[in-house]
């Protein structure tokens, strides 16, 4: 009988074969590590409020007219809710004074704006759904909204010539100075405020 060509091997042989093929087909498919830190993924706005807060379903629907009112959600809202949230009692006080000059502000301008005969316009207002994190984040949707009134009313005052272009840019730049005022004042750690909520060595 003719001898076979294959090597025979023992049963224990056999195994280590199988061990070494299984572990040179891992060592192929399984990328080696290069070591060093891990990429950061940085948080979008809504991941940021979900991981803060994560059983918040408050929420609610905002209409807005306005380019300001519009890129402020996108950019900033988010932020400034998550920072509400975690805001120390100092910095609440801070943020309290900014809404309530604000909202001053805000509703003697519009007072001042319907005191003038408005040509009646059509604008485009679209839709967006925001999560409410904060009693402070309701004030600022509040803000938002007066925002936009106060851009329809001058808006319908200038069409009509009862408001002229400086009246026009002081009124709608000063709205958006004012929410702007208070997304600048989130920036700031909570350890930057004094007790009677006023922010150390910076004025914002």
């Amino acid at each position: 009988m003719a001898e076979s060509s294959e090597p025979v091997l023992a049963d224990g042989a056999l195994d280590v074969q199988s061990d070494a093929d299984s572990r040179a087909r891992t060592s192929i498919s399984t990328p080696v590590s290069t070591g060093g830190p891990k990429p950061i993924k940085r948080l979008l706005s809504q991941d940021r409020v979900s991981r803060i807060i994560p059983d918040t379903d408050s929420g609610t629907t905002i209409r807005y007219c306005s380019d300001f009112v519009r890129d402020f959600l996108r950019s900033d809202y988010n932020f400034c809710t998550a920072k509400f949230s975690v805001a120390s009692r100092s910095k609440i006080v801070a943020l309290d004074e900014r809404f309530r000059e604000a909202n001053e502000w805000m509703d003697a301008r519009l007072a001042w704006s319907r005191s003038f005969r408005r040509r009646s316009i059509s604008l485009r207002y679209d839709t967006r759904e925001i999560v409410v994190t904060h009693s402070l984040a309701g004030r600022l949707i509040r803000l938002l909204n007066q925002h936009d009134q106060l851009f329809d009313n001058v808006l319908g005052a200038y069409l009509a010539h009862n408001v002229n272009d400086k009246q026009k840019d002081a009124a709608l730049l000063g709205a958006a100075r004012h929410i702007s005022a208070i997304h600048r004042l989130c920036i700031p750690d909570n350890n930057r405020f004094s007790r009677d909520g006023k922010l150390l060595d910076e004025e914002v």
